[in-house]
């Protein structure tokens, strides 16, 4: 070992082939242990949170789903008692009438087998229907429970919160976790309020009082947290309670968040969080349950981070170890190996240098200097061959670009074929095929007609027609079209080829497919004054606002027509404003999540044709 370094320190390193690939190797080498090291603890520590985010996500789903069984069946409850027929007749009946006894042991019999048959019944503490005089009810509750002696139904008509519920559109839990007013022992509940209706008209007859215990949100979590000895926690709107083992307390929910950005959840709405307070740091994960304004939120626990921390500083340790016993070893290696080698290569660069294209086998060793002698050779070789090898690229170009021309394919050939081929998917029942290939040869034709002459609107809604055609078996029936046309003697009225096409397209593309839902579009033809016409291209998608407006008619925006790329919404503008003038053109106006209405002017001239013909006005699918 002391003779190798003697010998080592006795050679000149700095500034040599040998040295700086010495150098470089130790560097990479070192680089590359370190990086890879670093990298398998980042990677490893994403994992590791990923995969406990997963857990807590999965975890969620398993007490989300529980609750929401429970919860489903008690609004089923509620469904059934504000619809069925029974009980609104007895609610409605007058106790004159002769049948109100049997009615009332028939609803009584009616609500009792439908409260027993409940699944969340364990937790539906009571359930009370009764009629807008509050004269007479019908009442259920488990046996564990008992009224005040206080008249029940005024109780409930003084409740704070009667008049929000009552009143309010849908099941809501707005009101929070409230003391069961109707027991000596007050117990924590959630209530439901809902008006009764009549079965003939919409006037209220009644109303529906479901009191729902606390226990049915916090069951599934307690038994959870002692299983998995973790804290989970419940929001009900503006109330949070933290549920640790069988303790539930109610904490504030003014904690600093910042939701993490993790698009591969199961659930759509479940999102992770990541919480800077002091007092509950760390990553939390929250799901909804069905009731609006309910999540549960659960911490994610990632342990054994930290405890691979030393591990992976253990093996970046022995990397650099290994990485100084090579360099050792390559020093040596290189002192007996590298000069006479790079001498030779440097004999064989001067002899191409002076002309000598020959080959020389004796610098093609078996390593890497072998390799690089290799491809000296082969230099050699491809200077010599080099002008001949670009004549010969010419030749070749020149022949390239004289195939091209011959593969140049006549549209008449091209309608030719598409025809045969509708002719194939008719004659094999294929009625989609043939639709689809029957718009495109009609599409191409008019293409190759050019975009700037006159038609009529018929023309153009047949154009029109024949694209939709196209896009309605893309999205499968979700996108419907209709015309609704004032007049028909309108049709004759001059338009510029390709006008709507673009318009319609950026209706389907920007307005309809961004809300991922059924959509439709109306084309309204009708006279605007004595002397211009318009037509009305309306969406039901996703809107505008006036800046993206602005931007569309300007042609400010990078977005264009897919299909015609030439022909944008400022383009449509344009040309119409070129050919007939300046006071017509296109209107935009739209509302926000509610349609887009695009308004074409034109001038009311009216083409030399015979009768029009009103375009089909069922939906196109």
């Amino acid at each position: 070992m002391k003779n190798f370094l003697l010998n080592a320190s006795r050679t000149k390193i700095s500034g040599t082939l040998k040295g700086n690939f010495l150098l470089l190797t130790i560097t990479l080498m070192m680089t590359f242990g370190i990086g890879a090291t670093l990298i398998s603890y980042v990677i490893f520590s994403d994992s590791l949170r990923t995969n406990s985010i997963h857990a807590a996500e999965t975890n969620l789903q398993f007490m989300r789903n529980e609750i929401n069984t429970n919860l489903d069946s008690v609004l089923d409850l509620a469904l059934w008692s504000q619809t069925n027929t029974t009980v609104v007749n007895y609610i409605s009946s007058s106790p004159e009438e002769s049948s109100f006894n049997a009615l009332t042991r028939e609803a009584g019999e009616r609500l009792s087998e439908e409260y027993l048959s409940t699944s969340a019944k364990p937790y539906i503490s009571r359930i009370i229907i009764t009629n807008s005089e509050n004269t007479k009810y019908l009442q259920r509750f488990l046996q564990s429970y008992y009224s005040v002696d206080r008249s029940v139904i005024e109780r409930l008509n003084g409740l704070p919160y009667f008049d929000e519920l009552i009143s309010a559109s849908d099941y809501t839990f707005s009101v929070g976790v409230q003391d069961d007013p109707l027991t000596r022992t007050p117990e924590k509940m959630l209530p439901i309020i809902r008006p009764i209706e009549s079965a003939y008209s919409s006037s209220k007859v009644g109303f529906l009082y479901i009191q729902i215990a606390f226990d049915m949100f916090t069951d599934p979590l307690v038994r959870f947290s002692e299983q998995e000895n973790t804290p989970v926690y419940l929001t009900i709107f503006d109330e949070s309670y933290c549920i640790d083992g069988k303790k539930i307390s109610e904490i504030s929910q003014a904690v600093d968040t910042r939701k993490l950005d993790y698009t591969d959840m199961g659930a759509r709405d479940t999102i992770v969080q990541k919480i800077s307070d002091p007092r509950l740091p760390g990553l939390y994960v929250s799901s909804p349950l069905e009731a609006d304004g309910c999540w549960l939120t659960l911490p994610v626990i990632a342990d054994g981070a930290e405890n691979s921390a030393g591990g992976f500083l253990s093996i970046l340790l022995i990397i650099l170890l290994f990485v100084t016993v090579i360099g050792l070893v390559l020093m040596r290696l290189l002192t007996y190996n590298v000069t006479r080698p790079v001498a030779l290569l440097k004999k064989q660069l001067s002899s191409i240098a002076m002309g000598d294209f020959s080959q020389n086998p004796d610098i093609e060793w078996n390593n890497e200097l072998g390799e690089i002698g290799h491809d000296i050779n082969l230099l050699a070789t491809d200077i010599n061959s080099l002008m001949q090898q670009r004549i010969a690229d010419e030749k070749a170009k020149k022949d390239q670009e004289y195939q091209v021309l011959q593969s140049q394919i006549n549209p008449h050939f091209l309608y030719n074929t598409l025809n045969s081929i509708k002719w194939m998917a008719s004659a094999q029942h294929a009625d989609g095929i043939a639709e689809m290939t029957t718009a495109l040869a009609h599409l191409l034709k008019s293409i190759s007609k050019g975009t700037s002459t006159i038609v009529t609107v018929e023309d153009e809604f047949r154009l029109l027609d024949d694209y939709f055609t196209i896009q309605k078996y893309r999205y499968g029936g979700a996108i419907t079209m209709t015309y609704r046309i004032e007049d028909q003697v309108l049709l004759r009225n001059q338009i510029l080829r390709f006008t709507l096409q673009p318009i319609v397209e950026n209706a389907i593309f920007h307005g309809i497919e961004p809300k991922s839902s059924s959509g439709h579009i109306e084309i309204h033809l009708y006279r605007k004054t004595d002397h211009m016409i318009c037509i009305d291209i309306t969406d039901d998608g996703v809107g505008m606002d006036e800046e993206t407006i602005k931007s569309v008619l300007s042609g400010s925006t990078s977005d264009r027509s897919s299909f015609f790329k030439q022909i944008g919404i400022a383009s449509v503008n344009k040309r119409i404003q070129y050919t007939f003038g300046k006071e017509y053109g296109l209107s935009i106006a739209s509302t926000p999540g509610v349609f887009t209405c695009m308004s074409i002017l034109l001038p009311d001239r009216q083409s030399e044709m015979n009768d029009a013909t009103i375009p089909d006005n069922q939906p196109k699918e």
